[in-house]
């Protein structure tokens, strides 16, 4: 859970003082350390649910503040946007069926979220990116009212000094430009924590870094955002480049960015870390700061160490290092931050298992694998699982191997017996180990999952009303808790009729569509019309602004054999001014209007730009010809 009383930094002074803390802070860090007063028994395990808080029509909603202010139970807690929460659940101790008293804790908060969401007449759901989310939810307007969010929106926006940027390329590409950090809101994670002895910290961690390709490859479940097919775990670059502060110059010194998985084993102690992180990146926040950690050291307290903390809440390793104190006894967590929320609260629970078998499954002979295995072959494993998931390749120790094969052949069989050297209840392993057996052995994650159906479902709708039926067929498989690789296939308008007129044309509009610059000579587009046989070719100025647009009746008009097609452009025949709405136009009145000036197509435009087109083919389709 953050830190809500952070604020920016407005002198000298007060930099200095939050500094002279966090100094002290890694002293008394260090000091604790060499004392070992840090617990190393009982331990526990915790984790925080991420989640989006969607309309009726299943698109992002504004009614996150309005459920938590009707909510007085303190597990429950606020995130960038309106339209995420965050329930943190208890920590239980790592014996029995601690498993299942985990899932069951996590169904009880999320239907006590659940009642209070229906009380607004919201719903929730569990995903790792909301395929319904789009541009126009990446607005102020969206952002969380918590004055937290606000002052690192805009100390990063004053450090970046430009817009945030960003580019992911897979099976689609995407390219897109914001004003602030809302990129970020698209991402919801399923966050576990797992306490560590201070003694045990390093090699623990190392194993962490090192098995976190193989556990996200199993966990995937983000692969679509504004409607384009990108990584399977997408979250990984989106989260990466939405808080990215640096520049081109600052990629040639290779500067790092705040998120990011790490450039090398850990060697002495978790202060290494906090140390990297301090000279690493720059103080973002501050706040006041009541304990001196050293005092509280001397007086026999286990300090807060609050300075350390709110900074260490501004960089965002994928493995985090947390510090924390139960019953005034200071311990050490490690939080993993990459797995994403959903598909299903089960699938959520058995990756948990999963990560846990494998950090307390570590055989005794890899205790010091780092000293031999390049960090590279771990880093290179987290982003090829990224990207693809179980179609992965995974370097393992130097050979290369299927990450399906690699996680039935030797990982399930060293989480089963990590689990049973912890006593944990057997139907506790068994059960959320025969999750992730048949999820791998079936290659049926949510990632796959999503992206099957929308591939179906938007060749019979088009992409937005795909993303609608995805999203509807999400929440309704949501609700018995049944395990991604048990969902059945969504029928074509088995949720949702076809788009009707009191839709937006956005439901069928198409994206991808052919233009043509106004410079371009006639001998060009009369080759590409009649190849692809368009009847309709939008034309666009050099900046990519929409002027115009050429039909095969502009041409059929022209004696093309009387004129020279080679020195006549596009821009002398093209018809213009030309009559656009944007993607919010009720397909009612779209259709009316194509009609009303017989014209046969209407692009969609945000900003002059097109970002769509739909044709009085598409209306007849829905029976609004």
């Amino acid at each position: 859970m953050g830190d809500f009383a952070v604020h920016s930094i407005q002198s000298s002074e007060m930099r200095n003082a939050f500094l002279r803390h966090l100094l002290n802070d890694v002293k008394a860090l260090e000091r604790m350390l060499a004392e070992q007063q840090f617990e190393a028994s009982p331990l526990r395990v915790g984790a925080e649910q991420e989640l989006c808080v969607i309309d009726d029509d299943f698109t992002p909603s504004r009614g996150a503040p309005d459920i938590l202010k009707r909510s007085t139970d303190p597990h429950l807690t606020s995130e960038i946007a309106r339209y995420n929460l965050e329930i943190n659940l208890d920590p239980f101790l790592l014996e029995g069926n601690v498993m299942r008293a985990t899932h069951a804790h996590l169904n009880e908060q999320w239907d006590k979220t659940v009642a209070l969401a229906k009380e607004q007449g919201k719903n929730l759901l569990l995903c790792g990116i909301l395929p319904t989310i789009n541009g126009h939810h990446l607005v102020p307007e969206f952002m969380s009212p918590q004055a937290r969010y606000q002052v690192l929106n805009d100390i990063m926006r004053m450090v970046r000094g430009k817009s945030f940027y960003i580019q992911i390329q897979g099976v689609n590409e995407l390219i897109a430009g914001l004003d602030s950090v809302l990129f970020e809101a698209c991402n919801t994670s399923f966050q576990m924590h797992l306490q560590v002895p201070a003694d045990d910290y390093v090699r623990q961690y190392n194993w962490a870094q090192q098995i976190a390709g193989p556990v996200l490859s199993a966990s995937v479940n983000s692969p679509i955002l504004f409607g384009r097919e990108l990584w399977m775990e997408t979250r990984i670059a989106l989260f990466r480049q939405s808080l990215d502060m640096r520049t081109s110059f600052n990629h040639l010194r290779e500067k790092q960015a705040r998120v990011f998985f790490g450039n090398h084993w850990l060697e002495n102690s978790v202060a290494e870390l906090f140390k990297e992180h301090i000279a690493r990146y720059p103080l973002l926040v501050s706040r006041p700061i009541e304990e001196d950690s050293l005092e509280a050291l001397a007086q026999g307290k286990a300090p807060a160490l609050r300075a350390l903390r709110v900074h260490n809440g501004t960089v965002y390793t994928w493995n985090r290092p947390c510090y924390g104190r139960t019953n005034g006894k200071p311990h050490l967590r490690i939080e993993n931050r990459y797995v994403p929320a959903g598909p299903s609260r089960i699938d959520e629970m058995a990756n948990f298992t999963f990560w846990l078998g494998l950090m307390v499954g570590q055989p005794e002979e890899w205790h010091q694998f780092h000293q031999k295995e390049p960090f590279e072959n771990a880093k290179d494993n987290f982003y090829r699982a990224s990207r693809t998931g179980l179609e992965s390749m995974m370097n393992w120790f130097g050979k290369e191997t299927p990450a399906d094969r690699l996680i039935l052949d030797e990982l399930l069989p060293m989480a089963e017996d990590g689990l049973r050297s912890i006593d944990l209840a057997d139907d506790d392993r068994d059960y959320y180990l025969g999750v992730i057996a048949d999820r791998v052995r079936n290659r049926a994650t949510g990632a796959r999952w999503q992206v099957r159906n929308f591939r179906a479902l938007k060749k019979a709708f088009g992409i937005d009303h795909a993303l609608l039926e995805l999203t509807a067929g999400m929440h309704e498989l949501q609700k018995d808790d049944q395990p991604v690789h048990d969902w059945p296939e969504l029928r074509s308008g088995s949720i949702h009729p076809l788009p009707g007129g009191d839709h937006f044309v956005s439901s069928i509009m198409k994206t991808d569509i052919f233009t043509v610059q106004a410079m371009e000579p006639l001998s060009l587009v009369k080759a590409v019309m009649g190849w692809r046989t368009f009847r309709h070719l939008p034309v666009e100025d050099a900046e990519g602004n929409l002027v115009g647009m050429l039909t095969t009746k502009d041409l059929d008009r022209l004696d093309l054999e009387a004129i020279d097609i080679e020195n006549t452009h596009v821009e002398d025949v093209m018809t213009t001014p030309l009559i656009t709405v944007d993607r919010l136009h009720k397909l009612n009145d779209a259709c009316a209007l194509m009609k009303k000036h017989k014209i046969g197509s209407l692009p969609i435009v945000r900003e002059n730009k097109m970002i769509g087109l739909i044709t009085d083919t598409d209306c007849k389709n829905i029976g609004l010809w």
